[in-house]
């Protein structure tokens, strides 16, 4: 492991943006290091300082704001997890956030961290996606908010430009609402996934949000999905979302080799997941 020579903690959004624009491709911002620590010991990063971002307290903030929930991008997936606003605001988005990794992981792990390093198989983008969620970016032109769809642009790659951090994830708040998240991985526990779903529904307003992770080279939702389970809310048109949402990937990822396992997994898990949203949205719970 090659260690970077330079460790600089800033203590706003404006000195790290200044930093990383000053230090060039040699530094790397860093929160909660779980995935660039891994990189360094495989000699797949070699960084020449380190900028950690989690002494800002600006990126470490979680609030109601404005008709949404800002979610500092250094908040962890344990206090996503038990923060009382987002599980009973954005339940979805928790419900995520139990299910990343470890308890370590989710003790040290952020969400920026979760959404930048741009896997496939991360646990909250599709939480993030079905809810709608905004990225708000700080760089040296200033400020900008950007969908999430257009900030992760692929497998590993983003759209962050030079010196520009993601500082927030701002989800909208859809109203009272049912949320499930399921998640298929090779074992049982500290697993990637192989396939998720995320789905928020109010059967009573007549809306759903379904997204897909392992699937889709960035977060999306699956509009033909949505739009078959609203029709009713029940098995018949859970098992046509289902389906829907079978196309969708079949459109995109069909010629895999593992989507001969994961399509019908998909159509199946989709079905199942958006029933036990609505079910809870009836139940008054989440």
């Amino acid at each position: 492991m090659t260690r970077p020579r330079r460790y600089l903690r800033p203590t706003s959004v404006a000195e790290a943006v200044g930093l990383l624009a000053d230090l060039g491709p040699a530094a790397r911002p860093v929160a909660g290091g779980t995935d660039l620590v891994v990189a360094l010991r495989r000699g797949e990063a070699a960084p020449e300082a380190l900028v950690d971002l989690t002494g800002i307290p600006e990126l470490r903030a979680l609030a109601e704001e404005g008709g949404a929930v800002r979610v500092g991008a250094c908040v962890t997936h344990a206090r996503l997890a038990a923060d009382p606003l987002v599980g009973s605001r954005v339940p979805l988005l928790a419900l995520a956030a139990r299910v990343v990794g470890s308890a370590q992981i989710r003790n040290l792990g952020t969400l920026g961290g979760n959404v930048v390093n741009a896997s496939v198989a991360a646990d909250t983008p599709p939480a993030l996606a079905a809810l709608g969620a905004a990225a708000e970016i700080a760089g040296p032109g200033g400020v900008r908010r950007v969908p999430l769809g257009d900030l992760v642009t692929g497998p590993g790659r983003t759209a962050l430009g030079h010196a520009e951090i993601l500082t927030a994830l701002i989800v909208p708040l859809p109203g009272p609402h049912g949320a499930a998240f399921e998640k298929v991985g090779r074992r049982w526990a500290v697993s990637i996934a192989r396939l998720s779903v995320a789905v928020a529904a109010d059967p009573a307003r007549g809306w759903a949000r379904i997204s897909l992770g392992g699937v889709f080279p960035s977060p999306r939702r699956i509009p033909g999905a949505e739009t078959a389970l609203a029709r009713g809310f029940d098995p018949a048109s859970a098992e046509e979302a289902g389906r829907a949402a079978e196309e969708a990937v079949r459109a995109v990822s069909g010629g895999r080799p593992s989507m001969a396992y994961k399509l019908p997994v998909v159509r199946g898990l989709v079905a199942r997941t958006a029933l036990e949203a609505a079910a809870r949205a009836r139940g008054g719970g989440s």
